[in-house]
Order: structure tokens, then C-alpha cells, then sequence
């Protein structure tokens, strides 16, 4: 991740969230906003945050996802985000054990969740999708 504040270990950051519980998701948006994210939806429906990925908004730096959403499971977005190389994080209630064979090695934040746990793994999703850098002397 670049070199930022601790106050906002997500500044300049574009932050997915699809979440389909309204006040969840309102609360994750002022996470990430309190964190110096910029939030992409919240989106209610896997359809919504397809369209927004196909779309002209800023390409996001990682993503939160439900499984479990209104119109159906976040399984397309996550292939979606995997095909972009966009890192992101199931936030469920839902175990790994529940999952389709290929999302089990997913990171997963359980739910109920703390604020500062969705800030620390979106920071950890952050910095492993960053290459790793070398610093040259002289």
C-alpha cells in the first residue's frame, strides 16, 4: 500500500462494496469513507455491481461482497473482480466450508465484524495486490 497516514490507511483508495442490507451497507460506506476510502455503490444486487465493473466508474482498488444478495450469489462478481485481478473479501455470515471449491481460499470476514476488522483486511487485500518494490541506493 502507499505511504499514508494511519488516520487514513485508505486514502485514495476505490472501495466495491455489494452488501444488500441496507444498514450494513450504509455502515460499511462510513467505514471505509472514515477510513479516507472512496466507496464504489454500495450495490444491493450482484446485476448492479457487474454493470458498475462494465461501466465508466473508477476502476476499484479492492472489494467487500455478501454471498448472499437479493437477486442472487456474489459468485459472479467475485469471478468478475478474480478476471480484473481486483483483490476483494467475502463479508458474511456465511463459513469458508459453505463456499464453491474455488472461493474456500478466499479471505473471509466474518459477520458480526468490528469496524477496525474491515479496515485492517481491506489494508491486507491492498497490500498483497501491490508488487513488491525495490528501493535502489545511491
Amino acid at each position: 500500500m502507499t505511504d499514508t497516514p494511519s488516520a487514513a490507511p485508505l486514502a485514495g483508495r476505490h472501495i466495491l462494496i455489494v452488501e444488500d442490507e441496507w444498514l450494513l451497507a450504509d455502515h460499511l460506506d462510513g467505514i471505509v469513507t472514515e477510513a479516507g476510502g472512496t466507496v464504489l455503490g454500495p450495490f444491493a444486487t450482484a446485476d448492479q455491481a457487474l454493470a458498475a465493473l462494465a461501466g465508466d466508474a473508477p476502476r476499484p482498488d479492492a472489494a467487500t461482497l455478501n454471498v448472499v444478495l437479493l437477486d442472487h450469489m456474489s459468485f459472479d462478481v467475485a469471478d468478475r473482480l478474480g478476471a480484473l485481478a481486483i483483490p476483494y473479501t467475502f463479508l458474511s455470515a456465511n463459513r469458508p466450508y459453505t463456499l464453491p471449491e474455488r472461493f474456500r481460499t478466499t479471505p473471509l470476514l466474518g459477520k458480526p465484524f468490528a469496524d477496525w476488522q474491515v479496515v485492517a483486511a481491506l489494508v491486507a487485500l491492498l497490500d498483497q495486490a501491490e508488487p513488491a518494490r525495490t528501493r535502489t541506493v545511491g
